[in-house]
């Protein structure tokens, strides 16, 4: 069967540098791709495929498609036997294209695992690497090896495919044995990287520029004695407080509610770094619902959150998937579709009756896009339903309407448009949706930031704020990750429908995905913590110290936001908060 979604994009591999050509070695991946074993031990009740085609230019294709992702990326795998000896010390180097047709999780990625092993007990491994694979094809190269000598059909060479819902394409797979003619180090490997990430990129200077038309206002400040008159030489200080812009993170329930190892610099941390934070998990159904330890630590890091001064955003009332809900949940909906409607009216009502006045908005929904499992025995205009509800109970909160795959790849755009078009046609049917969220979750593959840029002007028509509500970067390339996050924060932060930008967690030991935290679980920093302070608390949270001229005038332009303001002249001491907008006028303080 020939995959249709590969013709004209399935090529040939580039060719092998001159020098390492010369070498001339042996592909040892059978010549007869179709010589494959495949294992799909996951037992879903939809059965994963895999699928070799054949096309006119002479690529092969691998198709996979796993429905149910295995409790291991092993449970579904295709292998293919060596057809050539290796010897202890050889280098090799695997080659293959790959792309993503969809993948159900956060950034849109694909997961498939390349690894070659022994074909017997104990698969001693050669080489296993992870890989993410977007909608775009993108060419692998992986050099390894051979940790002993192995005979023709004694290595097996593979790929899994197990670790979530998704399709995927390879092709022109080959893995060359250059023997012992050169060493790992010479051989060559995929790097990624992104356009725009050069410095002096024409986009970052615009964007640096719109910075400061959208985000900051003249500070002007006259200092007057008790008669009016100005005061020269007075010295003036000013410390934003807490900028008007959400710079938040996702926080771990525990470290905030009890005296644990780490609870002391992991809060430390979330004080000097965000000015917002939301519990990551303890309010979704499955912790909040019936009463339990958990549902006491959530209270417990809620109510030190409220302490500390951090506004707090809420997440989530419904995540409308059975395998993000208590059993009870899917137990109900099959007998009682009132009983379940009732079922989740209270879940909402339990959290918003302990949370009103005290959030500054919610995730009213979560994954509508993807996530449709309640709908197979409620209305959709259930959705309508909980987003007045949530209006009802409480009025000062913003309602969000939260969702993924969207800013992290070529099919951003329509990602964006479907979602769009849900939104419309969701307030058009009365859900009061006050505020988009956009997940920000990005692969090892980044998005060209002045696409960013261009996706987000898609939400403008909409007429709703939009924040980022879920950034995470998943690399180990420590570098691009820095470059990156410095980027995709200056893309966001210059663009006007963008009113906040919320981290999905911060510290490796308590992150969803290690790779992606700012700081190692030895609490040193990464350089992504770096490019953070530079740029979120350092030049986009204001501070100076000026001494007023012959007027009594001090002028400085700052980032909006509250700030604490002194003034000092001689004895004379005077303190105040002022917020600072696009429309304050000069301030004036009497000494």
């Amino acid at each position: 069967m020939v995959m249709m979604s590969a013709l004209g994009v399935a090529q040939k591999l580039e060719p092998l540098s001159p020098n390492l050509a010369a070498l001339q070695p042996v592909n040892v991946f059978p010549d007869s791709i179709s010589a494959y074993r495949f294992s799909d031990r996951a037992k879903a009740l939809k059965p994963s495929t895999f699928i070799v085609s054949k096309l006119k230019n002479g690529s092969a294709v691998l198709t996979a498609e796993v429905f149910t992702a295995g409790k291991s990326h092993y449970e579904v795998q295709s292998s293919w036997r060596s057809t050539a000896a290796f010897k202890k010390g050889d280098a090799l180097l695997a080659r293959f294209a790959i792309r993503s047709i969809y993948a159900k999780q956060e950034s849109g990625e694909a997961v498939v695992y390349f690894y070659v092993q022994e074909d017997k007990e104990p698969h001693t491994k050669l080489i296993i690497v992870d890989i993410s694979a977007g909608p775009e094809w993108k060419t692998i190269v992986v050099p390894f090896t051979a940790i002993r000598d192995m005979q023709a059909g004694e290595t097996a060479i593979a790929f899994s495919f197990g670790a979530l819902p998704q399709k995927v394409e390879i092709a022109s797979v080959q893995v060359l044995n250059f023997e012992q003619q050169t060493t790992l180090a010479a051989l060559p490997t995929t790097k990624f990287t992104y356009a725009g990430r050069e410095a002096g990129a024409a986009w970052r200077k615009e964007a640096l520029q719109r910075i400061e038309d959208l985000r900051t206002a003249p500070l002007t400040i006259k200092i007057v004695d008790a008669k009016g008159n100005p005061v020269s030489g007075a010295t003036v200080s000013a410390t934003m407080l807490q900028s008007e812009f959400i710079w938040g993170t996702a926080v771990k329930e525990s470290l905030l509610a009890k005296d644990l190892p780490d609870a002391a610099p992991y809060r430390r941390y979330l004080k000097e770094l965000f000015n917002t934070a939301v519990i990551e998990n303890g309010f979704k159904a499955a912790r909040w619902y019936g009463e339990s330890e958990r549902k006491a630590e959530t209270m417990g890091a809620f109510q030190w959150l409220l302490q500390s001064g951090l506004r707090q955003r809420g997440h989530n009332l419904v995540w409308p998937g059975w395998k993000f809900n208590p059993k009870v949940f899917r137990e109900t909906a099959e007998k009682d579709t009132a009983a379940f409607r009732q079922l989740l009216e209270t879940d909402i009502r339990t959290k918003m009756a302990v949370t009103k006045g005290h959030v500054i908005a919610w995730d009213v929904v979560n994954e509508y896009v993807h996530e449709s499992d309640f709908f197979k025995v409620l209305p959709t205009s259930e959705v309508v339903h909980w987003y007045q509800l949530a209006k009802e109970l409480d009025p000062a909160a913003q309602l969000f309407f939260n969702e993924y795959a969207m800013l992290n790849s070529v099919v951003s755009p329509k990602n964006i448009q479907e979602y769009i078009d849900t939104v419309m046609r969701l307030r058009t049917a009365g859900a009061p949706i006050e505020a988009i969220g956009v997940q920000g979750h990005v692969g090892r593959q980044p998005r060209n930031p002045a696409q960013i840029i261009t996706d987000l002007n898609l939400f403008k028509p909409l007429g709703l704020p939009v924040q980022i509500t879920e950034f995470d970067i998943n690399s180990p390339d420590e570098a691009l990750q820095a470059d990156y996050t410095r980027d995709f924060l200056i893309a966001c932060y210059s663009h006007p429908v963008v009113t906040g930008f919320t981290n999905w967690g911060f510290w490796e030991s308590a992150h969803w995905k290690p790779d992606a935290a700012m700081f190692r679980k030895d609490w040193s920093a990464k350089p992504n913590a770096a490019v953070w302070r530079e740029w979120v608390t350092g030049k986009w949270k204001t501070s100076f110290n000026k001494v007023a001229d012959k007027n009594g005038i001090v002028t400085n332009n700052g980032h909006l936001g509250r700030y604490e303001i002194t003034v000092k002249k001689g004895a004379a001491v005077q303190t105040i908060t002022y917020q600072l907008t696009k429309t304050s006028s000069p301030i004036v303080i009497k000494l």
